[in-house]
């Protein structure tokens, strides 16, 4: 039965529907550990694999090439009744025979058909570094950047995993080497392999796809990261370029030293010493630049190079005279395009996975940095350690905290110890009239406030110096008062040290050398200080 057609379209459909139930059933087994969610991630796609392969087989299968299916079912619809009968009991002998020749055989029932291909183990292959998908393993990579001509040496691990999306600050005349090309090429190679053994379930065709379609918007308005020319500009050998046109003979605006046209050099000049006094070493400089023509050598050769391409188109100098990356001619220019779109597409692709992978990433610098510190014991230690772990889930924001008494919370989100509490006094309410009776609870946090923005907005509103002199005064009536104290003391030329007793001031020893006899004295004698304290003999303030 098997063997036909319609039997096996049949066949491929049930596979495929259980291989759905499984799927579901596999998602509503919630998996807890990070190796838990990979095998059960590469389970699934190794589940939808095969449902592309039956769905493959069904749409062969209904595309009935070869004609057995519309044969199959001519012979189901006989023209008669006898002829009806006789294809049933035709039928039902080949199903006896084939029962016959297998006694004891029962149809697979669903488990037992998706267990092959959906409950087996699941290999996962990760090196020791990157611990079971947790971290990326660069090193490779790292060594290939450090040796390579566009690379950097000395440069650290942890810098070079810092720098590896910074594709675009690389030197641009290093970037058409084929030591940067096979380091591309690597560097996706890898990045597209851990993401197959990371993250089965999302497919990099779309990522590429995406990025592709990213870059091939960006790149005719010049918006590609590090390719705003489009790869047509001259190089200066640090990655910059220089305008492949010929700007006219005028000053250049940044430099500003004469600027000339190859072109019009046998016009303009007689000789190469006369356009050297006229141009200058600056002049002659700019002038191969704007150009894209070499600017090495001495200033004799920079002159000799500039003064032989006179009166020439760009197409007619000698390639060799250009620099490396400079476009001369329209198919040059072409050419030149079409290298740095391969150069910049690879990277824009790298840069795309790197950016899906960025929290691996981080974590992979992470650990370079703790593991840095580790010594070797504890080195070991975490090596002998399983690296599998449970993913930590948000919490839900409105789980309640059991507090009763209402006490502050601590770094942890949980209540802080009933003591610590009373300790900071913290049970203690200040409030402060001119902060619009905001309550401060603690005495620390009642005198951090005064040099905070709302006491000193309110400060500001009563048109008050926010001074030492108003330290402790909390009150817009005694703000108001002491306002008027001090700025009178002021007009007299006193000093008044203020203090919080409630019967008496105390007054300064020290002579005022702005009044004689002292203010001390002359109250001595008036009999309203007492000489032995200090103090005032009555229970007002003296405002002096």
């Amino acid at each position: 039965m098997a063997s036909t057609a319609l039997e096996q379209a049949r066949a491929s459909h049930e596979r495929v529907e259980r291989l759905e139930r499984a799927i579901a059933s596999e998602f509503k087994t919630e998996a807890v550990t990070h190796k838990a969610r990979l095998a059960q991630s590469h389970r699934v796609n190794r589940a939808l694999d095969e449902m592309v392969r039956e769905t493959k087989r069904l749409r062969s299968a209904y595309a009935d090439e070869d004609g057995a299916m519309r044969e199959e079912l001519a012979g189901m619809r006989p023209a008669g009744e006898d002829a009806a009968y006789a294809a049933f009991y035709a039928r039902l002998r080949d199903a006896r025979a084939s029962h016959e020749q297998r006694p004891g055989a029962l149809a697979p029932t669903p488990e037992e058909d998706v267990a092959a291909t959906f409950h087996a183990e699941v290999p996962l292959e990760f090196s020791g570094e990157e611990a079971s998908g947790r971290y990326l393993d660069l090193h490779a990579l790292h060594h290939a950047f450090t040796n390579a001509p566009f690379g950097r040496r000395p440069l650290e691990y942890v810098a070079f995993l810092a720098d590896v999306r910074a594709l675009d600050a690389l030197p641009r005349d290093k970037k058409f080497s084929r030591a940067y090309a096979d380091y591309l090429d690597r560097l996706l190679a890898y990045l597209r392999d851990f993401h197959r053994r990371v993250k089965p379930l999302v497919f990099a065709e779309k990522i590429e796809a995406d990025a592709r379609r990213e870059f091939e918007r960006d790149w005719p308005l010049g918006e590609v990261p590090g390719w705003a020319d489009r790869g047509v500009l001259a190089t200066d050998g640090s990655g910059g370029g220089v305008p492949r046109s010929d700007p006219p003979s005028e000053e250049d605006p940044e430099r500003r030293v004469p600027v000339a046209r190859p072109r019009d050099l046998d016009k303009s000049f007689a000789s190469a010493d006369a356009m050297a006094d006229a141009l200058g070493e600056a002049g002659v400089k700019a002038s191969l630049r704007a150009a894209g023509l070499k600017q090495g050598g001495t200033a004799e050769q920079r002159r000799d190079r500039l003064w032989s391409v006179r009166g020439k188109a760009p197409e007619q100098i000698d390639e060799a005279l250009f620099a490396k990356g400079a476009a001369a001619c329209d198919a040059r220019r072409a050419r030149f395009e079409s290298a740095a779109k391969a150069v910049a597409s690879k990277e824009a692709l790298a840069r795309a996975y790197l950016d899906h992978h960025a929290a691996a990433l981080d974590a992979t610098k992470g650990n370079v940095e703790k593991r840095a510190t580790l010594s070797l014991a504890e080195l070991e230690a975490e090596a002998e350690e399983d690296d599998d772990f449970v993913e930590e889930e948000e919490e839900d924001a409105e789980e309640e905290v059991y507090n009763p008494l209402r006490l502050p919370l601590g770094w942890d989100g949980k209540p802080i110890p009933y003591w610590l509490y009373k300790l900071h006094g913290l049970n203690l309410e200040f409030t402060c009239e001119i902060c619009g009776n905001y309550s401060y609870w603690g005495r620390r946090a009642y005198e951090r406030h005064f040099s905070e923005h709302r006491h000193q907005h309110g400060m500001k509103c009563l048109k008050i110096p926010n001074t030492k002199a108003f330290a402790e005064v909390r009150r817009r009536t005694e703000a108001r008062r002491e306002k008027t104290s001090f700025f009178f003391s002021l007009f007299f030329g006193r000093r008044r040290e203020r203090t919080r007793a409630p019967l008496a001031s105390t007054l300064s020893r020290r002579p005022d050398p702005l009044s004689y006899p002292s203010t001390f004295r002359t109250r001595s004698r008036e009999g309203m200080m007492d000489t032995r304290t200090g103090h005032g003999r009555y229970s007002m303030t003296h405002t002096l």
